[in-house]
């Protein structure tokens, strides 16, 4: 506020403003330099593989079969508000986690934190914790149980042990109903129960993550974003 002050005193286009004028004018760059600060650091927190990733590049044409106005409707974040999932399908080099980060830094742009990570990342993450002892593995747990947005790439690419069942269990048990989860995945729902080795965990965590999901299927392989002249 102190430099806009500067500014102001540095300017004659400010001459002809009343005091309340000028005050309002500080007081509303100091507002918007805030915002820009907190989004910032939402970003950073958030650790996307692709900082570039936005929704307003998104390539629509009809061969990728994507209803654009569920993409618009997402983008507006009330799925994170409502703790409603959304699962993001498709081949390798579809765009899934195009898409997926996209919306997370959409939701970081309207104030909400988020977190984006690899399943296999996550379950190394917490059995690393584990190993510190209780307390340590406890704090993680809890940052990606209370996040308000967990994106969740590479989900169930490859088969997880009993231990990492119920690390997964115990997360998406405790953010159902509560928070939102992305889940980008190339396989079906139908899939995910052979790559989990306990089959009662097994159906808890894929009914609780597709139960009232938002669901979109990329159908080509071509990249997500739109490729402009």
């Amino acid at each position: 506020m102190a430099e806009a002050f500067e500014e102001q005193g540095s300017s004659f286009a400010f001459d002809e403003l009343d005091f309340e004028a000028r005050l309002g004018l500080l007081v509303d760059r100091e507002i918007a330099r805030k915002k820009k600060n907190k989004i910032q650091r939402l970003l950073k927190q958030a650790q996307f593989q692709n900082s570039q990733a936005c929704i307003e590049d998104l390539d629509y044409s009809s061969r990728r079969k994507i209803n654009k106005q569920l993409i618009l409707e997402l983008a507006t974040s009330n799925y994170i508000h409502h703790a409603r999932n959304v699962n993001i399908f498709g081949a390798t080099g579809a765009g899934k986690s195009y898409l997926g980060q996209a919306l997370g830094q959409q939701a970081c742009r309207q104030g909400i934190a988020t977190r984006y990570i690899q399943l296999p990342e996550l379950l190394d993450t917490l059995k690393i914790a584990r190993s510190y002892g209780i307390e340590k593995y406890s704090k993680i747990r809890k940052h990606y149980t209370e996040v308000p947005l967990l994106i969740l790439d590479e989900w169930l690419m490859f088969k997880i042990d009993e231990e990492e069942c119920k690390d997964l269990l115990q997360i998406i048990d405790r953010r159902s109903t509560r928070r939102s989860t992305i889940v980008i995945s190339q396989y079906s729902p139908d899939e995910w129960i052979g790559q989990m080795p306990i089959q009662v965990a097994a159906e808890a965590i894929t009914d609780r993550v597709t139960a009232q999901a938002y669901t979109i299927t990329i159908e080509s392989r071509e990249s997500m974003r739109q490729v402009v002249d």
